[in-house]
């Protein structure tokens, strides 16, 4: 299974002051057992489209070429998931604010027992949050909550219709313009410590009558067989978090979150194409610029949200907590809403 990864819109806060300007980050879950046959589908439709190229960009698409596009993915098993802010609701202050927030959390929790080399490096990723730029920061938040919903998400879903498939998860994430190092540097100071710390605090959530075998099989360490660095690293986590998983099993976020990650150019990839494409319909649809038809079922690509979580957030909440949508974009949500697939199977 290949998770695609792209974002749509600059995170930018928008000039005027009374516009919403709607920006998100977008997972394409595809399972490998259909991935060669809708991507020939894909490849089908573009090519019968009169602005076909190597690569077309979602905000080139018209109502028909959208809905068609997305008629064409929920035919097959695919799972797609986002988080989206209002960039008119999240000025240059308030996310200065929350980054320095956040960097003081690295290394909030370092004692004189840690090792001078990891206390190097957690003042270094902290740094290296507070100098992000704004739109670059947001950008890489929303990813992160993407990233981590989708690893409970998605082998719940799974598990209950193509467990085969979660024992090969693979990573593919637009690098856009900027270079690999970046990338990988970016996903190895956050998205790493961020899994960690996520896993610890939430416990992965599974369904006692779903097959896991394949997922833990290749993504889960068995405490009885752990070695002692690993025990001692999870009871510091324990002590810090105040809560445990597990007495058996955890979740090795390693090996989920970056065994198989890969940075790719869009042009060489159909599967972040379609995340691009996705993304962007989706955008202009809560930016109001895209008619109902070209985005109506869209919804039909999704999955209900549960555990009260909302598609749209506002950072500096408590706990991130679920933004009130006005306007255009309320009614989006609603339609999406109505059509959504659920967790659990029949």
């Amino acid at each position: 299974m290949k998770i695609y990864i792209d974002e749509a819109g600059n995170f930018v806060p928008p000039q005027a002051t009374n516009q919403h300007s709607y920006c998100l980050t977008l997972a394409l879950a595809v399972p490998s057992t259909i991935e060669t046959e809708l991507f020939y589908e894909f490849l089908r439709l573009r090519d019968a489209w009169p602005n076909q190229a190597v690569e077309i960009k979602g905000s080139s698409l018209d109502e028909s070429q959208a809905a068609r596009l997305i008629d064409l993915v929920s035919r097959y098993p695919v799972l797609v998931d986002f988080f989206a802010v209002d960039m008119s609701t999240h000025g240059d202050a308030l996310i200065e604010r929350f980054k320095s927030e956040q960097a003081d959390e690295i290394t909030a929790h370092l004692t004189p027992q840690h090792h001078a080399n990891l206390v190097a490096k957690m003042h270094d990723d902290a740094t290296k949050v507070r100098q992000m730029p704004n739109q670059l920061f947001l950008q890489a938040y929303l990813t992160i909550l993407l990233v981590l919903n989708a690893a409970q998400d998605v082998p719940m879903y799974y598990a209950q219709r193509m467990p085969s498939d979660l024992g090969d998860i693979g990573w593919v994430i637009d690098r856009k313009n900027r270079e690999i190092a970046q990338m990988e540097d970016m996903w190895t100071t956050y998205v790493l410590p961020f899994g960690e710390s996520w896993f610890a605090k939430n416990p992965h959530i599974k369904l006692t009558e779903s097959d896991y075998s394949y997922f833990d099989e290749r993504y889960t360490v068995q405490l009885a067989t752990a070695d002692a660095r690993t025990k001692e690293h999870l009871q510091w986590l324990h002590g810090l978090h105040g809560k445990r998983g597990s007495d058996h099993a955890i979740i090795n976020a390693k090996a989920l979150l970056s065994e198989q990650r890969k940075f790719v150019d869009s042009r060489d990839c159909l599967g972040v194409q379609l995340a691009d494409m996705l993304a962007t319909i989706l955008r202009r649809a809560l930016n109001d610029r895209l008619q109902f038809d070209g985005w109506k079922n869209f919804g039909k690509l999704l999955i209900h949200r549960w555990r009260g979580s909302s598609w749209i957030i506002q950072i500096g909440s408590p706990q991130n907590s679920p933004q009130v949508v006005q306007g255009h974009a309320s009614d989006v949500i609603k339609t999406i809403r109505k059509c959504a697939r659920w967790m659990l199977a029949d």
